[in-house]
């Protein structure tokens, strides 16, 4: 019968503390059931996408970032609850963060300088916890002759985002830039802008109706149409979108 020797021995002791490792690894995820991806100025990239995956679901995601306060230049970390994601391409990521002390814009300095906080390293996580009474509807197309007709119908004390896209006869830098503008003063949640597929075309990505109002001042009557319209509704109840389906043309409605 063979001898175990001292390496035999260290191996196996490496094999029993790897198996230990893994197991404890996975338990301690199991029971927490908490996800989190980590990502640098090489893999911002991959942020709208991981996000998207939590959202898609209803899922609550906070983060932590670590980089440099724009007004002091001081290195910080902040955390909060992620309120809304957005990017032009590639690294080009903005990241609205929501915490007690504010709402902050995040992002890297070289394609977003006018953030809050510059990302040096930035984590998404989830702990499985849902948006409460989170309703998403999905309705037809419509002619819009001013962006408040994607909110007509929609009672005044509703918490909501929508999402869409507006083919318009016309539409020019100038108006591009002045919604840029206001929507910075107010927020700094650029969820309208030109779209890249037409000429003529505005993307509304997660807008509340605050934006709405504000891009609304800046365009005034317009003659476009549009996609589908998603409208997602947070704590929402039966009234809320008993007055949505009444208003739009409702093809789905999707409770989480």
């Amino acid at each position: 019968m063979k001898k175990f020797t001292i390496i035999d021995y260290i191996i196996i002791i490496l094999v029993i503390c790897a198996v230990a490792f893994a197991f404890i690894h996975i338990t301690t995820n199991d029971s927490s059931n908490i996800q989190k991806t980590a990502f640098d100025e090489s893999t911002m990239n991959k942020i709208p996408d991981t996000y998207s995956k939590y959202y898609k679901d209803g899922f609550i995601v906070n983060s932590t970032v670590e980089g440099f306060n724009s007004s002091t230049g001081n290195r910080t970390t902040i955390s909060g609850q992620v309120i809304w994601v957005d990017n032009d391409g590639g690294n080009d990521v903005k990241i609205l963060i929501e915490n007690e002390n504010g709402t902050f814009l995040t992002g890297l300095y070289r394609y977003n300088p006018d953030a809050d906080i510059y990302i040096d390293h930035i984590s998404l996580e989830s702990n499985g916890e849902k948006y409460k009474n989170l309703t998403e509807i999905t309705v037809k197309p419509k002619k819009i002759t001013s962006l408040k007709d994607l909110t007509s119908g929609i009672e005044k004390d509703t918490d909501y985002e929508i999402t869409t896209k507006i083919s318009l006869d016309s539409l020019n830098s100038n108006q591009i830039q002045e919604i840029i503008n206001i929507l910075k003063e107010h927020g700094k949640r650029l969820s309208i802008k030109k779209g890249g597929e037409m000429e003529y075309q505005l993307v509304i990505a997660k807008t509340t109706e605050d934006n709405i109002n504000d891009a609304d001042s800046v365009l005034g009557n317009i003659n476009g149409v549009s996609d589908d319209i998603t409208i997602r509704v947070f704590n929402s109840t039966d009234s809320q979108i008993n007055s949505i389906k009444s208003h739009f043309d409702v093809v789905n409605t999707r409770n989480f």
